[in-house]
């Protein structure tokens, strides 16, 4: 609780007004909490903020496996401030080859998936149209405010930017873990999103977007500009190359 409500008075004093709680689910780490357990985390968390300070939201981060669709239609997903947005995260190195089918089964069942930290994906960083494909799909994305500021390596910070000047981010997020190594603090990203895409643009991934997300309103993203591929070869829909 103590270092919870140091990262509350970090995000606030940054000026983030309300921020989405997100633990882990499905990635074999965490105990995959249920929603009633991160609901009254939640409540317990905002108690000790009180009424005048940063405002928490329940939500969780779901890792997309082959059982994600099982998850889905057993109600184990937490949805976003309880309702229709799920933020989802792929595995480090790779897309598995099912996450286009995954999504767009997800939206049948009426929920909106939002893809978090692509540019940190080993497989997208090579190939990063693989993300303006999927947002085709109706794929929402949120990339992490520190991989803008360069805070997460060179090939991160270069993804995130291909992505920005291609339309294919919808929000930009702390994905903060700890008050000292990945604090909770959104301005240095957002101004450096503001040096690609302008002050307006940026202002939509951090205030227009979420507020949209947790009123559960639907969002009505910006066309992709699309990739150009390298001369004389085509690709598959995740993104690998192949000579003619």
């Amino acid at each position: 609780m103590n270092e919870a409500l140091k990262m509350a008075a970090i995000a606030f004093a940054d000026g983030i007004e309300q921020m989405v709680c997100t633990p882990h689910l499905f990635n074999g780490l965490s105990n995959n909490p249920l929603f009633p357990e991160i609901e009254d985390r939640v409540s317990e968390l905002q108690n000790a903020i009180g009424g005048t300070g940063l405002k928490v939201l329940p939500g969780s981060e779901v890792r997309v496996t082959t059982d994600f669709l099982t998850h889905a239609r057993e109600n184990l997903l937490t949805a976003l401030n309880r309702k229709t947005y799920v933020l989802v995260e792929l595995p480090t190195p790779s897309v598995p080859k099912g996450a286009r089918l995954w999504f767009r089964n997800l939206k049948l069942q009426g929920m909106n998936p939002i893809l978090a930290h692509p540019e940190r994906n080993i497989e997208i960083q090579r190939y990063p149209w693989i993300v303006a494909d999927l947002v085709a799909e109706g794929v929402l994305t949120q990339i992490t405010a520190m991989s803008v500021a360069g805070q997460f390596g060179t090939a991160a910070k270069i993804c995130a930017d291909s992505l920005l000047r291609h339309n294919c981010v919808h929000f930009l997020a702390t994905d903060t873990h700890r008050p000292e190594k990945r604090p909770p603090v959104l301005s240095r990203g957002r101004d450096a999103a503001a040096a690609i895409i302008g002050a307006d643009a940026a202002r939509v991934l951090v205030e227009d977007n979420p507020l949209a997300v947790v009123s559960g309103e639907p969002i009505v993203p910006p066309a992709v500009i699309p990739y150009e591929m390298p001369a004389g070869a085509v690709r598959s829909f995740f993104g690998r190359l192949f000579q003619r």
